[in-house]
């Protein structure tokens, strides 16, 4: 983290933030609130912008985390749409971010699963 004295408080109550608001999202513990997913990228965000953590490792974290929670079959349909629009946000972040071989596959990657996701639970690839 970088900083002075005084944002060192203020960017640790941050990432603490981020943190709870992904486990929020990720068990859809206020699936009747799709504000959280704005929330919880907003405070990804603000990580990068005012407290100078890493732009790709933030906007990889939150990608892969609305992937993981709109394939989890066990959670309401309507939270894993939520989650599933949300993914254009980030995607678009990495997608200005890529600098060399590794992060262009990486991105690779992430939107092989997002075009594969499926409503069909007997889809094979929502098991990988």
């Amino acid at each position: 983290m970088r900083g002075g004295g005084t944002q060192a408080p203020e960017s640790a109550a941050t990432l603490e933030l981020w943190h709870r608001l992904g486990m929020q999202l990720r068990l859809a513990l206020y699936a009747d609130d799709p504000r959280l997913v704005a929330r919880y990228l907003s405070c990804g965000e603000a990580l990068v912008a005012r407290h100078g953590h890493s732009p790709w490792q933030v906007h990889d974290r939150m990608l892969s985390l609305l992937l993981t929670t709109a394939y989890d079959t066990l959670l309401p349909i309507v939270w894993r749409m939520t989650c599933l629009d949300a993914c254009s946000r980030p995607m678009s972040a990495l997608g200005a971010l890529v600098c060399d071989d590794a992060s262009a596959a990486r991105l690779r990657i992430l939107a092989r699963r997002l075009a594969s996701f499926s409503c069909n639970p007997a889809d094979p690839e929502r098991a990988a």
